[in-house]
Order: C-alpha cells, then structure tokens, then sequence
C-alpha cells in the first residue's frame, strides 16, 4: 500500500501542463431571422479549411469565422 500511495501523492501534487486552447468554427446565416451555430475544430488550419467550404457553397446567405476559445 505505501509503494502505491507516494506515486499517487507524487502526481495529483506535480503541475501538469494543459492546453485550455480550443478552435471554434462560427457559421452566421444573415437574413430576417439571423441564426448562429458553432462546432468545435481540431487546430485552426481545420477551422480555415471547413470555413472555406462553407464560404465555396454560400447560396443561403452564410458566413464563417474562426476563433479561438480558452
């Protein structure tokens, strides 16, 4: 049991370093009735990439950003 619960102690007391970064890809459709929706990205090269898309096939009035979250 005391062989287990220094290496436990050891790394709940050790910084882990996280990445709290995330990628969102925000679509906007203008009009009347505006509308937002948001999906989460991988990196934000994904984010361009899908956004692009989305811009190619814009006959319904859409739009897209990319932002970063934390």
């Amino acid at each position: 049991m005391n062989r287990l619960l220094l290496p436990l102690l050891a790394a709940l007391a050790l910084p882990t370093a996280v990445n709290a970064e995330s990628y969102w890809l925000i679509i906007v459709k203008k009009g009347k009735v505006g509308a937002l929706e948001k999906i989460e990205m991988p990196n934000i090269k994904a984010c361009e990439s899908e956004g692009e898309k989305w811009r190619a096939i814009n006959k319904m009035g859409r739009d897209y950003s990319c932002i970063i979250g934390k």
